[in-house]
């Protein structure tokens, strides 16, 4: 399977979505937002990926459809990959900031291990030729809802065996075939499951242990959330709340945070 070296350090693993909002709430998935949450001692933080059609791996969430984009919360990943990284730029300026390439925060950030949050199956060969380049296989973890592409990475990344994560989410989403498959136990090839924090509770993290899997929260941002994913004896805990997730975590356990 995955590198078992990817979760290492006190458990539950603080994870800055993101980035998180150190920087400020609206410079997410920017440099200044991973370098908020370096200082404040996170090791591990949340990239969203996006293949921009002048071939660049781009650092930028997107919105999942045009009903949620014509909310006003920006441009759908489909026509994010049909616009050049000077438009995305152009269009999309977080909190100020300028949208970063992958390979601009995984050369800044060394030292820091990355959830790769895969928007489409069109990021998947340029992705595993950046990791082979900047000899960052071994610090991500891929994850996304889509468990074929999961699968199609696991083979791609030999013999590199980058850690693989698959989502599941809230709802009535389709990606709901993941909490199924998950419980009728026919998931194979993966690392870590991505539990939406809704559905956490000490039955289900006990399933994805007893599964085999690393089991991460997602994006507990209150204190009963972050709490319950505690007790329920998540790995992970991924959250926006940068400065409320590590102060929950230091008052139950003194840390470290690699």
């Amino acid at each position: 399977m995955g590198n078992e070296v990817f979760w290492s350090g006190s458990l539950p693993i603080a994870i800055a979505h993101r980035g998180g909002d150190g920087a400020g709430k609206d410079k997410q998935n920017t440099l200044e937002a991973y370098q908020a949450a370096w200082e404040l001692g996170y090791r591990y933080a949340e990239a969203d990926i996006v293949l921009a059609a002048s071939g660049e791996l781009v650092v930028v969430h997107g919105s999942h459809n045009w009903l949620h984009a014509g909310f006003g919360r920006g441009i759908t990943v489909r026509v994010l990959q049909m616009m050049t990284l000077d438009q995305i730029r152009y269009l999309i300026k977080p909190g100020g900031a300028q949208v970063p390439l992958l390979e601009d925060v995984l050369t800044s950030f060394k030292d820091m291990r990355f959830v790769l949050d895969i928007k489409t199956p069109e990021v998947t060969e340029l992705l595993i030729k950046k990791l082979k380049k900047y000899k960052a296989a071994q610090r991500v973890c891929i994850s996304g809802y889509d468990y074929g592409l999961a699968l199609k990475f696991r083979e791609a990344s030999v013999p590199d065996n980058i850690t693989i994560g698959l989502t599941v989410g809230r709802g009535i989403r389709l990606q709901n075939i993941n909490r199924f498959m998950l419980k009728s136990g026919r998931l194979k090839g993966v690392d870590a499951i991505f539990l939406h924090h809704s559905l956490v509770s000490p039955p289900m993290v006990g399933l994805v242990h007893r599964r085999g899997f690393k089991a991460v929260v997602w994006t507990a941002n209150s204190r009963i959330a972050i709490n319950n994913a505690i007790r329920s004896g998540a790995d992970g805990i991924i959250s926006d709340r940068v400065e409320l997730l590590k102060e929950i975590l230091e008052l139950r356990t003194p840390r470290t945070y690699n």
